[in-house]
Order: structure tokens, then sequence, then C-alpha cells
């Protein structure tokens, strides 16, 4: 999950921080849609604070995704977009739940297309109560903004995970249509087969390998395994894999 800190402040003599709970929860963080099969989505939204939230949702498209080239482009047209989300503003009362609504406008897919939708809570002014003419400070609300990975997959998707052994490393590459989630890994001794562990391997970070793209995984020595769990779907369980 990605997430900023939205800061509202209230201003005051001295710059004394005056802390203020927040707490905004949401359903789920990856969406995934199949062409021909479910192509629409709710997140569930709650207002688990005492103040009264105005929460702004944007959507972009992430082009050339997983690469140096990687880029947001926004578009304001859903259907040049591929992606319907409504509403895009929300006015949300203290123990409120509400439902944001994505639908899916792609058809005929050869590839993935990527979004990331901001749920972005903002509150107004804070009042400040007086600590006091020494005391007296600037109230900051701490917001946790969400970041929601969706993807869009073709209805022939398949995510196609192929392994080079070079000196000193593993290049692994997708060859398919759709990405696939590197959510765990370990390169291992070679004397290691099986159950790997962070008392005899080094771990991984997770890591999403998009159609086409490519992840090299450095080796200490010529024998040493890589174990991998990859997941192809947000609901699909881990497939465990080994090079």
């Amino acid at each position: 999950m990605r997430s900023w800190k939205i800061v509202a402040a209230a201003s005051a003599a001295l710059a004394i921080p005056i802390p203020a709970s927040a707490n905004l929860s949401i359903s789920k963080l990856w969406v995934d849609f199949k062409e021909g099969d479910q192509e629409r989505s709710d997140l569930v939204i709650r207002n688990d604070s005492q103040d009264r939230y105005y929460v702004a949702v944007t959507v972009a498209e992430i082009v050339d995704a997983g690469t140096e080239l990687e880029n947001k482009l926004v578009e304001t047209d859903p259907d040049k977009l591929g992606l319907l989300v409504t509403p895009n503003q929300i006015v949300l009362e203290p123990g409120a739940i509400r439902s944001i609504r994505l639908v899916s406008l792609n058809k005929s897919l050869t590839r993935d297309r990527v979004y990331r939708v901001l749920v972005a809570p903002q509150v107004g002014a804070l009042k400040v109560k007086d600590a006091g003419a020494e005391n007296r400070g600037v109230a900051i609300k701490m917001l946790a903004a969400y970041d929601v990975l969706v993807i869009d997959r073709p209805k022939a998707s398949e995510a196609k995970v192929e392994a080079q052994r070079l000196p000193g490393q593993v290049i692994l590459t997708n060859s398919g249509n759709s990405n696939v989630l590197v959510a765990e890994g370990f390169v291992c001794p070679g004397e290691v087969r099986t159950n790997p562990d962070k008392e005899r391997c080094k771990p991984l970070e997770a890591q999403r390998l998009y159609a086409g793209n490519t992840m090299s995984v450095s080796l200490d020595q010529p024998s040493d395994r890589l174990f991998l769990k990859t997941k192809a779907g947000s609901d699909t369980p881990p497939v465990d894999r080994e090079f």
C-alpha cells in the first residue's frame, strides 16, 4: 500500500504540535477485473474518527508499468480511460460507511491495463483549544490516503514466468500477457531444498512483474537456489516456484 501524509493546520503564534487522531478504513487495496467475468467492484470506506471527512477520489492509468518509463496518465473521459469510478467526492460523517463503484469499460484487451485509484480524505479547519499564551500551538491532523491498485486483465490472461540463470544472477521474465505478483522470495544456499526461511536464506522484497518485464535476482554462489511465491490475482492462491 502506498500512502501519503496529508496535513491540515491552524496557524498560531508558536509552532508547538498538538496531535489529533484520525482514521479512514477501506475494504481492499487491490482490485482485479477480467473481461467477461466480474467487471465491477466496490470499495467500501468507513470513517472511524470523530471528524467529518471530505473524501476526494481520483483515478489515473499507469502507463509502461514496472519500467523506467512508468508514468501516470490522467484522463477525465471514462470511455477513453476504460474505467468508471463513482462518486469522485464524498462527505463522510463520523461512523458513516460509503461505497465507491468501479466499473470496467474495456473490451477486447490483449494485455493488462493498470490503474491507481487514490482515495484521499480531508478535514475542515481544526479548532485548537487555548492552552495558554505559553503553550499555543498548531493542530496537526495526519490522514492516510489509500492508493488502490486496479488491474483490468484480458479474457485469456496468463502470466508466464521464465528464468535464465547467468553468472551471479537469475533473470526472471514475464513472457505472458498479464502481470504476476512475486509475493515472497528467498535466495538460499544449494543445500536448502525445501522450506526456505530467513535464518538460512536471504529474503527478497515483494515485486510485481508486469507482462514483458524482467527482474534480476542476485546470487552469492553459483549453487544458490531461488524460491518464489507468486500470485496471479487478488483472489487466487499463491503458487510455489523454484529456479
